[in-house]
């Protein structure tokens, strides 16, 4: 079964405000849940394409928990927290079996 990772681009702030609302929310989402942190908002060079302000990568061991994570009640609730507070691209994209 291939890992499944959900990248986070956020593009431009607005509301630090929410942002900081947004942080206090997405952590216990990920509670009974088997997810790694590889990237959190480190150093970072943009060498094609837009700029970004900052990026995440969380691994899943499946598609499905990463839809499930995405799709829980939970974090569905800290979406339109995260909108308010940046634009953010987010992408689910499987990794090698």
């Amino acid at each position: 079964m291939a890992s499944a990772y959900i990248v986070f681009i956020r593009e431009s702030s607005v509301d630090k405000d929410a942002l900081a609302r947004y942080s206090s929310l997405v952590g216990p989402t990920f509670a009974g849940r088997s997810v790694k942190f590889h990237v959190t908002y480190g150093k970072q060079e943009v060498l094609e394409g837009a700029d970004a302000e900052g990026v995440v990568v969380l691994e899943f061991e499946s598609w499905d928990e990463a839809k499930s994570w995405y799709n829980s009640p939970e974090y569905q609730a800290a979406i339109p927290v995260r909108q308010r507070g940046a634009s953010f691209r987010a992408i689910l994209v499987e990794g090698k079996a």
